[in-house]
């Protein structure tokens, strides 16, 4: 919903690279008319080589059935090995450098490191990477991550900035007066726009384009919800809503009748929001209703919040004999902030190759706030406490934008918000002193996508 034209573009344009990329590797596979094979047997030797991590040898087979399939006619069996064949261009489309072009790409970024030291981010388990006929690819992310796993580098960026993000913005408020001077406890009303644009020429010319647009919903600490304009008005099949669990406006564009070169759909929205503050005293926390639905599905296996034998053991060893449900989530909360630094994560390729995000960083240590999120999430629920990972915008001054947290829940106080990743920005402050962070990481701000983890 937030995403800029231009952000669109650079996206499309970094997955259009992978892609490109991949399909170059594969350029020199080529068959003769004597070799070609029924669409089947094709078919299912594409399986077979994604079976054995053969990915670009697959691609190359589905494309050939997906040729045969139709020259049989058979239109979804057609479709369905181009579909098998852009899930695999998709495990490449962030994973684009070999170990040659991922060195050169740390080399260039910070040009101190000697080749050894460039060769140990290159090690298995040193960096985001997988295996494909043999050879080793490497996300695109690779120096960037270089960066947020060592704490030197992230506060040279920062001093190079003059600023430390996140860090220089709420230090202020920790620990600050709670009176109608301090604009943590105010009432705020904001104006949001959101907008969708689609390439008119990636579309049909004729048909029905159907559009969901998200919209705030009512609740406690927000309110006011006011829908300012919505476009295409003429095009608004249902909504706008903005009570319930789901907020949402839904449109059904005629393509017959678009002739601009995107068709555009935009919301602006205008809600007010109130300070949520949570003083939790861990001694009158009561236990749960172990038979109510909120408990029963926050507590079980999600896709990305997989409760896996593995992540239990491990939640177990880390809160050990507590039993109270806020301290065990303080503990969890601590394990992630200290052992997991924050780093880019390729949620396309974990897409494409079916790897649930909390597995992931569970697996390899790398997780950003969506990652963070799920795995405390998972966490959580390991040892029995309702936790969830909710997305939306975090508007924090020069850094607003979209971002994922976690939530836990209490008996006595509901959905309590913890943002590990925010927590991470003291160990890039270049500007922050050591009682600073030791006052900044316990102690988050009592907003609402913040959380307080410290003992009252």
């Amino acid at each position: 919903m937030s995403t800029t034209q231009s952000g669109r573009r650079t996206m499309v344009g970094r997955l259009y690279t992978g892609m490109i990329l991949f399909l170059i590797l594969i350029t020199g596979t080529s068959i003769t008319a004597d070799e070609i094979q029924s669409p089947e047997i094709l078919f299912q030797q594409a399986e077979k080589a994604m079976n054995d991590s053969r990915f670009e040898e697959a691609y190359y087979f589905f494309i050939n059935s997906s040729v045969e399939y139709a020259a049989e006619g058979n239109q979804e069996k057609k479709l369905d090995a181009l579909r098998q064949a852009k899930r695999i261009s998709w495990m490449f489309s962030e994973m684009i450098y070999n170990q040659t072009s991922a060195d050169e790409t740390i080399a260039h970024t910070f040009p101190q490191f000697s080749h050894d030291e460039r060769s140990a981010f290159l090690k298995s388990g040193a960096s985001i990477q997988f295996v494909s006929d043999g050879k080793t690819y490497y996300y695109e992310g690779i120096a960037r991550n270089v960066q947020y796993h060592n704490k030197t580098l992230s506060q040279n960026m920062t001093r190079s900035l003059n600023e430390s993000p996140f860090f220089d913005q709420i230090m202020p408020y920790i620990n600050a007066p709670r009176d109608e001077k301090n604009p943590l406890y105010q009432n705020h009303t904001f104006v949001g726009t959101g907008k969708m644009s689609i390439p008119r020429n990636l579309l049909p010319d004729n048909g029905t384009l159907q559009v969901w647009l998200p919209l705030p919903v009512e609740i406690e600490s927000q309110t006011n919800i006011s829908v300012l304009s919505l476009e295409p008005e003429d095009d608004v099949i249902s909504g706008p809503v903005t009570t319930g669990t789901i907020g949402e406006v839904y449109f059904e564009i005629p393509l017959d009748e678009v002739t601009s070169e995107y068709v555009n759909t935009s919301v602006e929205v205008a809600v007010t929001t109130s300070p949520r503050i949570n003083n939790v005293n861990p001694d009158l926390i009561s236990g749960y209703d172990t038979s109510s639905m909120l408990y029963q599905r926050y507590t079980h296996s999600q896709p990305n919040i997989n409760v896996t034998p593995e992540i239990v053991e491990l939640a177990h060893e880390i809160v050990g004999d507590e039993k109270n449900p806020y301290k065990k989530a303080k503990l969890i909360y601590n394990y992630i902030l200290n052992t997991l630094p924050y780093s880019n994560v390729p949620h396309s390729h974990l897409t494409a190759m079916n790897i649930s995000e909390s597995d992931f960083v569970h697996e390899t240590g790398f997780g950003d706030c969506g990652t963070q999120s799920v795995y405390f999430s998972a966490l959580c629920r390991a040892v029995g406490i309702p936790a969830r990972a909710p997305g939306g915008y975090q508007i924090v001054p020069g850094h607003q934008g979209t971002h994922f947290w976690a939530e836990f829940y209490l008996p006595e106080y509901g959905w309590i918000p913890v943002d590990v990743t925010v927590a991470d920005a003291a160990d890039w402050a270049y500007n922050a002193t050591p009682e600073q962070i030791a006052e900044y990481n316990p102690t988050l701000p009592l907003t609402r996508n913040k959380c307080v983890l410290s003992d009252v």
